[in-house]
């Protein structure tokens, strides 16, 4: 699934309309990802306010609660790669798989990549702590399946004693509907703070928005979906990982690609697209940021008209930087 594809069908999926494409159409429909304008791309023009994603695991029953596995092992090795020394590369033996949310096949010896939203919470891994506190020592490791060349990401690490918590044997269902919104006042811009009831997150919107969760096929996702003056639409969208995370899929391909636009967000790995609209012939453009988190995956889109693309994307920063973890 491409990303100008799957802007679409998670639009239309949540609303309950079945636009989903064939894949011969989706190959049709690839798009390289573009550059925007510099001070879009900027690390500036994504500043970290708010919440980073460092700060939505806390502790081990957090991590259990948004894991996709969790692995112990007798740690051998840490390498840091001089393409990027502020990620861990841990090289584990004797692993035993604690949990899994969906199964692979099993491995004695592996290396586990520290993730961008890697939280510090039991172990302080910087600098020359990493290896007195991990190296000869037998770790718990939570953390993260990518479907695309990323292989394993940890996010959280403790000691295998005490015990590990308790990982819900039965993930919690969500039924399709479109909440009641409740927003914050109105500001003289006219824009106002929007929550998601189920997917514990909000975002700034430039107008009137619905809260909507699709709890149907695959993993649960929440979308706050809003409209500006000019009629372009808003979307704030997370998504479940485990298996048949679209989403999650999309964020992994796309991240991997040779030509991706990466960045940061909010402490996470991200990556940047634009695009039209499948089947509007070019009528509406596309503006997407998308990064993984622990427990799922979240797209920040504004779909625009041609003709108020440039008045809509003046709201790009402000919407995307308004986003909070809760």
């Amino acid at each position: 699934m491409y990303i100008s594809s799957c802007v679409g069908v998670i639009f239309t999926r949540i609303l309950h309309i079945d636009i989903t494409l064939p894949k011969e159409t989706r190959l049709k429909n690839l798009f390289p990802v573009t550059v925007l304008t510099f001070f879009l791309l900027s690390h500036t023009a994504f500043a970290q306010t708010g919440k980073d994603c460092t700060t939505i695991v806390k502790s081990a029953q957090d991590a259990a609660d948004k894991a996709d596995w969790v692995i112990d092992g007798d740690v051998v090795d840490i390498v840091r790669m001089n393409s990027d020394p502020a990620r861990l590369h841990v090289s584990i033996e004797n692993a035993k798989v604690q949990y899994e949310l969906e199964r692979s096949p099993r491995f004695l010896s592996t290396m586990l990549l520290a993730d961008s939203c890697f939280s510090e919470g039991a172990i302080p891994m910087r600098g020359k702590a990493a290896v007195s506190q991990l190296v000869g020592k037998r770790m718990r490791f939570y953390g993260t399946k990518l479907t695309s060349g990323g292989g394993r990401r940890f996010f959280f690490v403790q000691a295998v004693d005490p015990a590990m918590p308790a990982v819900a044997v039965v993930r919690k269902e969500y039924t399709d509907k479109k909440q009641v919104a409740i927003a914050a006042p109105v500001d003289a811009q006219g824009w106002t703070r929007a929550r998601s009831a189920d997917g514990g997150f909000s975002v700034e919107m430039p107008g009137p928005f619905a809260d909507i969760t699709k709890g149907s096929a695959g993993q649960a996702a929440f979308m706050l979906r809003g409209t500006d003056p000019h009629g372009s639409t808003f979307m704030a969208v997370f998504e479940r990982s485990g298996p048949g995370s679209g989403m999650g899929a999309t964020f992994d391909e796309a991240f991997f690609k040779p030509n991706a636009n990466v960045t940061k967000f909010k402490g996470a790995d991200a990556v940047i697209t634009q695009g039209t609209l499948p089947e509007s012939n070019g009528a509406k453009i596309t503006h997407g940021l998308w990064f993984r988190v622990p427990g799922g995956t979240y797209m920040l889109s504004i779909i625009a008209d041609k003709e108020h693309d440039a008045q809509s994307l003046a709201s790009q920063q402000r919407f995307f930087n308004s986003l909070t973890f809760e």
